[in-house]
């Protein structure tokens, strides 16, 4: 008689089947509990289907498939099996697959090392299956939230989920410490002081954190839709947030602010809101256009002004910010043309400056130097802008006490010397706070010119008005 390629199995070999099914399925507890107590009848490949789980397409189809013939009819109670060799052997192979494609008994693909580019980090992500994502989302949100490359709805479902779990554990940290009795034994209440400053640090974080969740929630119906591209506890805290989606809106503004700048509400909303504003003012200066603008707070910003001096927050954060400005390349649909604006504030100018000196230069048409004491650049050409230093623009607010900086970090961008194109930044309010964060006024001239430079009409920046002598400095001549 011909070899058929098929052998019978009775009962004592059944066990050897279920075993081997066991290791199969990597869930075998639950498994061999429901094989072993339905025998495998009719009603066993629905429940054979939903521990292998939904697995996508033609794969799903084989393995149900294979399920059905190689296994034959597996309920009788003779035990009585046939089942071909070949089908069993693909059986295993399909099954293996496919948990180890769902994370079920296998591992999740391997995320990219650090370092990996924005578009090798693209090209990763797309390459996966709708499952692989999911899990990859669920498993790993802190992760995938934070890479540059992944689209911008992906980070931001991430980053939602990854600031909840925030909120939920500086809560209980707050809470603990609070629980938590101080020594006895320490008279002059050091320990007491010491807890009390951990415990306001975490509220700060935590109110930063709550004014975040305000910010997510009141994007929504009628309101500009917001996107998390990034939030994180560590150090002074930080966080990414996109007015508009950038990766489908034609212009895209990253805005990067200054001194001490943390996690906190105040520069949550303060960062936030000029986003929002600029927006509109983009929108104002041409309605047909798309545009998203970004609060760029994810460095380590210096925490007072005499900390401004030292250049190490600016080299730190300069490639990360280049990074980021890649990813915005990598995301976006490269059909659809994208046009790039970074605004530099105060100490933030000084960050693009650094992030202008990465390597192929910093990934951005235009780059604004709002209010800097230096950027640690010599001229507007040694800033390697794509199009020229035609695309380097500097304004400051006369009011503005940056002035006392300049030249902290090499050449101030709004003298001649720099090789800028200076603009109309206006005559912001007294005070020292007032004047400095004037530029991000909606009635401001400075906010107007953001505008017209986001959607590339050029022509219509204004320039600054004509330097007015100062009459006390003026001699009567005999």
């Amino acid at each position: 008689m011909a070899d058929t390629g098929a052998f019978n199995i009775d009962l004592p070999l059944f066990g050897t089947v279920t075993t081997d099914l066991e290791s199969l399925f990597g869930t075998g507890k639950d498994a061999l509990s429901e094989l072993g107590s339905l025998m495998l009848g009719s009603e066993a490949f629905g429940q054979i289907g939903s521990l292998v789980g939904s697995v996508n397409g033609e794969l799903h189809d084989n393995l149900l498939s294979s399920l059905t013939s190689g296994m034959g009819l597996f309920g009788t109670l003779n035990g009585a099996l046939q089942c071909c060799a070949s089908d069993y052997a693909s059986l295993d192979t399909m099954v293996s697959d496919s948990f180890g494609a769902l994370g079920i008994g296998g591992s999740l693909p391997a995320t990219p090392a650090a370092g990996t580019s924005p578009a090798d980090v693209n090209k990763w992500w797309n390459g996966l299956s709708g499952d692989q994502q999911a899990n990859l989302l669920s498993s790993d949100a802190t992760q995938i939230g934070a890479m540059d490359g992944v689209p911008a709805d992906v980070r931001d479902a991430a980053n939602r989920s990854v600031l909840s779990n925030l909120q939920t554990q500086t809560q209980q940290q707050i809470t603990d410490l609070k629980n938590t009795p101080t020594s006895p034994y320490d008279p002059e209440g050091y320990a007491a002081m010491d807890q009390q400053k951990q415990i306001d640090a975490l509220q700060g974080k935590l109110d930063g954190m709550n004014e975040l969740q305000k910010v997510l929630d009141n994007g929504g119906t009628g309101a500009t839709q917001k996107y998390l591209l990034g939030v994180d506890t560590n150090g002074i805290g930080h966080a990414i947030v996109a007015s508009g989606d950038p990766d489908t809106a034609g212009n895209v503004v990253t805005v990067v602010p200054g001194v001490s700048t943390d996690l906190s509400a105040g520069h949550v909303d303060q960062y936030t809101t000029a986003a929002d504003t600029i927006v509109n003012s983009a929108h104002n200066a041409d309605p047909t256009q798309s545009t998203s603008a970004v609060a760029w707070m994810n460095y380590n910003a210096p925490s007072s002004v005499p900390a401004a001096l030292f250049s190490g927050p600016a080299q730190a954060g300069g490639p990360v910010l280049d990074n980021f400005q890649q990813g915005l390349y990598a995301t976006h649909d490269p059909s659809d043309p994208l046009h790039t604006t970074v605004i530099g504030h105060s100490y933030g100018t000084t960050v693009v400056g650094e992030a202008t000196q990465a390597p192929g230069g910093l990934h951005a048409d235009d780059v604004v130097l709002a209010a800097s004491p230096g950027i640690n650049v010599d001229n507007a050409a040694a800033m390697n802008v794509p199009g020229g230093t035609s695309h380097v623009w500097a304004t400051r607010d006369d009011n503005d006490p940056i002035v006392w900086a300049e030249g902290f970090h090499d050449t101030d961008p709004v003298t001649p010397a720099f090789g800028a194109h200076v603009f109309n930044g206006g005559v912001g309010p007294s005070g020292l706070v007032a004047a400095h964060d004037y530029y991000f006024d909606p009635s401001s001239p400075a906010m107007a010119n953001f505008g017209e430079i986001a959607t590339g009409h050029y022509n219509q920046v204004t320039s600054p008005p004509p330097v007015q002598a100062d009459p006390s400095w003026s001699f009567p001549i005999e």
